[in-house]
């Protein structure tokens, strides 16, 4: 990336440099460095019915040196597009679109502006410490794109004091290389953590073509390396000062389909994001100021078909939250939040720019006993001084008895179109409305512990519509995005865990398994083919399941993922067969002295199963990988 703007330069060195700078400043300060209660922040605690899924910690710590894509294909309602090892990978939560899931890092959204959506392939899990997944609207917290569900991308403070480091390092078949270092420092007032990761590999797997000859696939290698910084510092009893910093590149061959000779087509990511948070807590209230900036380049070339595209985007956010505790079981949310996002590319007539300004509000309400939960949130935004639909949501949730709770969910929830939507020449359209609607949603929980067992249950049912769906239609010689479409989604899911202590180990069983119906059920065109038809790339059945067993550092499990056929012509006249994958998975942990390790062995795509998750891009078929982790500390 050849240049960044003085709001860029200026975030980023702060975030760097100044909480170390302080710390050190101050290194006589005895202040007890204790995370504080951050009530401000929306992160936690303003959506209790909705249902939260979140990566186990023994398979993150697995699967570190893979993508966020690998993790999040283990969570009950994401369909994740694949277009191959190491290319694009896209998630759709519920029967939306990928645009309408929103990802977001510590609460900053980092969605392309250009493309509406999150490429989740170059987002090495190695860099976050919590991966959640929240399916179901949450616009009245998030804004824009959050209609299925939310990704939440976290980093967390050491939890010690003291000073520790990890190595992780992975190789694998097809050339797959990775290298993760992680170094953390804590004291009475400041903490740190650093992360350098770098990944290879060629992807030069075996498939075959249309014509069932076998190859192996060309120009499919990708480089990564990623660094990421993010300090705190505390400055008094009720303050708490952060800074975090991310850079990360990528270089990649697109790989030719089933149906091409070859390719030559390749694609270039780089971005940068920094930001710096300021916290304070009082005994009836809490405040949250932040400042974040992003700024991405994208160059994609195919010498081929002489295409050759030049982006680059940048976002600066600015937000400020409170939260006031008006008795003790009601606390009020009041929030601004700033968005200037901007787009330059070769592609474009113009350079656009786009103000977004929000407001939002939220009141919490528990039961004296703590038992029952209310959330009415509220959130009116404006784009360039024009205002969208306003977005309020009422969450509820009850815990009936200990074993037995229940959630539930109302929301209104749009979407703005993307820059690409409004600017792309010969075919972009400047009037297109936000697509909006409501979600519905409710589950029920039930948990039960015996001496040994362990037994979990979840039932969810959801029920969304989304008018003004925007569809990009052909218009004479080129396409064009219209408001054309009523998408109605609705289905379920079910989650199931039992756990078993025995004498040779701890056994847990986990099954997944849910049904989603998308289809379009209004159209603004004549005679459109689509009508009552399922979506592109939303299966109908998705199911999971996973035995594992631990026994004195041993760990040793068994994945399959079964995901139904999915139509990828709009009038569901053409299908991706339903595919069936299985893994396996084995490491040995050991401790010595101040020395940790973990030697681990996967086997993905034990069956060597032949499938594709998205059309003629085939996907690896039977794989090896072996990694080793080390850590060591005070």
């Amino acid at each position: 990336m050849a240049s960044f703007n003085y709001p860029f330069c200026l975030i980023a060195s702060l975030a760097l440099l100044l909480p170390g700078g302080c710390a050190y400043a101050q290194a006589d300060t005895v202040l007890q460095l204790e995370p504080v209660t951050v009530t401000a922040s929306r992160l936690r605690g303003w959506q209790p019915g909705l249902s939260e899924g979140m990566v186990d910690s023994m398979q993150l710590s697995l699967l570190r040196t893979q993508t966020v894509s690998e993790a999040l294909r283990q969570q009950s309602g994401l369909y994740v597009r694949d277009y191959g090892a190491g290319n694009i990978a896209t998630a759709s939560a519920r029967g939306a679109s990928a645009g309408h899931t929103a990802v977001l890092w510590n609460g900053i959204p980092i969605q392309d502006p250009m493309l509406g959506l999150t490429d989740l392939s170059i987002l090495p899990l190695f860099l976050f410490d919590e991966i959640r997944f929240i399916p179901g609207g949450s616009s009245a917290l998030w804004g824009s794109g959050a209609v299925g569900g939310v990704v939440h991308l976290d980093g967390l403070p050491p939890a010690n004091n003291g000073w520790n480091i990890r190595y992780q390092g992975e190789a694998g078949s097809f050339g797959q290389l990775a290298n993760g270092l992680a170094a953390n420092l804590r004291n009475t007032a400041f903490s740190n953590t650093t992360r350098l990761f770098h990944r290879t590999a060629d992807n030069n797997y075996p498939y075959r073509d249309i014509f069932s000859r076998e190859k192996r696939l060309p120009n499919a290698e990708t480089r990564q390396w990623s660094l990421m910084q993010e300090n705190t510092f505390q400055l008094t009893k009720r303050q708490q000062l952060g800074g975090h910093f991310w850079w990360q590149a990528s270089e990649r061959g697109i790989p030719p389909t089933r149906v091409q000779q070859s390719s030559r087509a390749r694609q270039e990511d780089e971005s940068l994001r920094a930001a710096l948070d300021w916290q304070w807590k009082g005994d009836r209230s809490s405040y949250m100021a932040r400042l974040a900036t992003s700024q991405a380049h994208l160059i994609y070339e195919d010498s081929l078909t002489n295409t050759f595209s030049d982006s680059r985007t940048s976002s600066l956010l600015g937000e400020i939250e409170s939260t006031h505790v008006l008795k003790p079981q009601w606390h009020l949310k009041l929030g601004l939040h700033y968005n200037r996002l901007g787009a330059r590319s070769n592609v474009y007539e113009t350079d656009p720019r786009q103000n977004r300004l929000a407001a939002f509000t939220a009141l919490r309400w528990w039961s004296k006993n703590e038992h029952w939960q209310a959330v009415l949130n509220g959130r009116q935004e404006w784009v360039d001084g024009a205002a969208v639909p306003f977005t309020p949501s009422l969450s509820l949730r009850g815990q009936l008895n200990p074993r037995l709770a229940i959630g539930a969910s109302i929301s209104r929830n749009y979407r703005l179109p993307t820059f690409n939507d409004l600017y792309w020449p010969e075919g972009g359209n400047p009037d297109l409305l936000p697509e909006s609607g409501w979600n519905q949603s409710l589950f029920l929980r039930a948990e039960k512990q015996g001496a040994n067992w362990s037994a979990y249950l979840q039932l969810s049912g959801f029920n969304f519509n989304i008018n003004n769906w925007i569809a990009w239609l052909p218009q004479g010689a080129y396409w064009a995005p219209e408001n054309v479409r009523q998408v109605w989604s609705r289905g379920g899911e079910a989650q199931a865990k039992l756990s078993y202590k025995s004498a040779i180990g701890l056994w847990s069983l986990h099954s997944q398994y849910s049904y989603t119906r998308s289809t379009n059920e209004k159209s603004l065109l004549a005679n459109d083919a689509t009508l009552q038809q399922q979506l592109l790339y939303v299966p109908l059945h998705q199911g999971r399941v996973s035995l594992a067993w631990q026994f004195k550092g041993w760990y040793a499990a068994y994945y399959h993922e079964w995901t139904g056929k999915a139509y990828t012509l709009p009038d569901n006249s053409v299908s991706l067969p339903g595919a069936s994958v299985g893994a396996l998975r084995a490491s040995r942990s050991w401790q010595w002295k101040k020395i940790s390790g973990l030697l681990y062995l996967h086997l993905e795509n034990c069956w060597n199963t032949d499938y594709e998750r998205v059309a003629n891009r085939p996907m690896p078929g039977r794989s090896l990988r072996v990694g080793v982790q080390l850590a060591v500390g005070s």
